[in-house]
């Protein structure tokens, strides 16, 4: 008697195990088919692209949502990576050094703002326009991407769970 109810209670958790597996697996579903028709390298039909182009009032809030922008579709979108020497150069002629005490904080406070709603579909649409923001020959900042698969924009990396489509990025750090 005791080896059947061993044997049933393993049976169960080994079911258990399958549909928490499944869940999991179901859980981080395809992106819906309507956003891949705005999903383009293309402000004009690339909501997401377009504002990202818009520059802020404040230029030194400006070159960190830039610099912000960029790591975060190295990080976030399969097939891109950063160009380190693009993009201290661009940090350089951009004059990133030269942000210091409440200037910094306050440009800090404004391009953290800007993604203040950042979600997963914002992530989707920027990643695949992610060449033409930040590729070879990028509108926004040129170069410091460098973009997978012949030239064309990313998806994200990770799946996307509408349940959960909020992606919280880390704010920009603070100088004292």
């Amino acid at each position: 008697m005791g080896n059947v109810l061993a044997s049933h209670l393993r049976s169960c958790l080994l079911a258990a195990l399958v549909t928490i597996a499944c869940a999991g697996i179901t859980a981080a579903e395809e992106m819906p088919a309507f956003w891949k028709k705005s999903m383009t390298g293309d402000p004009a039909t690339n909501h997401y692209i377009a504002e990202a182009m818009k520059p802020l009032d404040n230029p030194d809030a400006q070159t960190l949502r830039v610099v912000k922008l960029a790591n975060t579709l190295a990080t976030l979108c399969s097939g891109a990576s950063l160009d380190k020497k693009a993009l201290y150069a661009y940090m350089t002629a951009a004059r990133f050094a030269e942000i210091k005490g409440k200037a910094y904080n306050e440009a800090a406070f404004l391009a953290d703002s800007s993604f203040r709603y950042f979600d997963y579909r914002a992530l989707a649409h920027l990643c695949a326009g992610s060449a033409y923001l930040f590729g070879p020959q990028g509108h926004l900042a040129p170069g410091l991407l460098e973009i997978g698969k012949a030239g064309k924009g990313g998806k994200p990396a990770m799946g996307y769970d509408p349940a959960n489509p909020l992606v919280i990025l880390p704010p920009i750090a603070r100088k004292s």
